[in-house]
């Protein structure tokens, strides 16, 4: 009999005991007995697993709903970037056709508006390697923006029209996205530091300063160094280079000591 009361005292003690509510010595109680009764112990048990289920149901339902709030807010944020984008655009149609009769001006503008949202919003939507994309779809959109702007320019502002985008935008435009590539290829290649990549890209500058000059005067590259000060912009760089490199090993083995 004291038996079958002291089981019935200790399951009825064993659902504060799992959740943790009872005090010192009736845990001790409680355990002891356990140590002798196995079927209040296989009782202990079941709650015990039951409790383990809730909570990692629990933990599983605040997971989801925060999945669920990041994922809402991402929508609003996207779709408020989106109506602001598409109310600047007409507007500034409403405005150049009020003022000018015509699209003119406002087509420049809403061009930076669409390619500034293409980069924002391919980085916004990436979930991965978002800096990467939305570089590569500025690189992409950057040369027909540039022509777009050409094409306005001289439909309404210009007398005789001018291709300055062939002759000058275009391969300049080409040189130094090749040179920002290739340094983010070397970054991801040979896992570089920051400070080594500061060293590579200013390395790379040297040459694409030369070549902008050369294109935007339509003179030779020698002609670049002898006619100007462009060498000690050279000079600059390489010696910029130098010191981040510097830093950059410096940084390299210090991390591999630690």
């Amino acid at each position: 009999m004291d038996r079958d009361i002291s089981c019935c005292i200790i399951k009825d003690l064993l659902p504060n005991y799992v959740d943790r509510l009872t005090s010192e010595e009736t845990n001790n109680i409680i355990e002891n007995h356990l140590k002798t009764c196995s079927v209040c112990s296989k009782e202990r048990d079941e709650m015990m697993e039951q409790v383990e289920i809730e909570q990692d149901t629990k933990a599983k339902n605040q997971s989801f709903k925060q999945y669920l709030s990041k994922t809402k807010m991402m929508y609003l944020l996207k779709g408020a970037l989106l109506s602001f984008g598409i109310i600047g655009i007409i507007v500034t149609f409403i405005v150049d056709l009020a003022v000018n009769k015509r699209l003119s001006w406002s087509l420049i503008v809403d061009m930076g508006i669409l390619y500034s949202y293409s980069v924002g919003l391919t980085a916004v939507m990436s979930k991965k390697q978002k800096g990467i994309k939305a570089f590569a779809v500025g690189s992409i959109l950057v040369l027909p923006m540039l022509h777009g702007i050409e094409y306005v320019i001289n439909i309404n502002y210009m007398t005789e029209p001018v291709s300055w985008f062939s002759r000058y935008a275009l391969p300049i435009t080409v040189i130094w996205l090749a040179i920002l590539w290739i340094t983010v290829l070397i970054k991801k290649i040979i896992k570089l530091n920051i400070w080594n990549v500061l060293g590579v890209l200013l390395i790379m500058t040297i040459f694409g300063s030369v070549l902008t000059d050369s294109i935007a005067q339509q003179i030779s590259v020698k002609q670049v160094y002898t006619s100007g000060y462009e060498w000690i912009d050279s000079i600059s760089y390489a010696a910029c280079a130098l010191l981040f490199f510097i830093i950059g090993t410096i940084r390299k083995n210090r991390n591999r000591l630690h």
